[in-house]
């Protein structure tokens, strides 16, 4: 069981920190050919979507300083645990004490739902449910793809244009992996 947490808190750091708004950069879903998309999907993967990891080093030192309950700059074993064992209750839905496939999928999808609206209402300064050109700057991939994903041309990028563009490239994602 231990091994279970250990593997979804590491594939939950690296999926939280790799994907937040990198999910954006499957852009074969906006029509850009296969070379475009490979070279986005490795950026993707390699976590260099932002200049030297930034995503990634910000995302381990926030869950450091979680996981440091009592602020000495170390996480102990007992802060480990307890952060852990905090998470798959989270994660354990029907409180069985066990994750099952469909759990841990959908607190991953949760936990992705959660950091991607974070991160929007973080780069939506003025608060008006609409990240600007200036505004999506916060989230390099979207900024990268700003004209695509404001499908309307209104100058700004909704959630719900954000969301449509990230579920149209998790489906092309999908179809072209299928069988894989």
């Amino acid at each position: 069981m231990k091994n279970a947490i250990k593997y979804l808190t590491l594939s939950s750091c690296f999926a939280l920190g790799v994907s937040l708004n990198a999910s954006l950069a499957h852009a074969e879903s906006m029509g850009h050919d296969e070379t475009m998309h490979k070279g986005m999907h490795d950026e993707h993967m390699s976590g260099d979507h932002m200049a030297g990891g930034q995503m990634g080093e910000q995302m381990e030192e926030k869950h450091f300083k979680e996981m440091d309950t009592n602020g000495d700059g170390m996480v102990s074993k007992a802060e480990y645990d307890a952060a852990h064992d905090m998470h798959f209750k989270e994660l354990d839905a029907n409180g069985d004490g066990k994750l099952s496939l469909d759990e841990m999928k959908a607190g991953h999808k949760k936990m992705m739902g959660k950091a991607k609206d974070k991160k929007f209402e973080e780069a939506d300064a003025n608060h008006d449910g609409a990240l600007t050109r200036e505004e999506a700057q916060k989230m390099p991939m979207l900024s990268k793809h700003f004209d695509e994903v404001d499908t309307n041309k209104d100058g700004k990028v909704t959630r719900e244009e954000m969301d449509a563009a990230m579920e149209k490239m998790r489906q092309k994602h999908d179809e072209k992996h299928e069988g894989k």
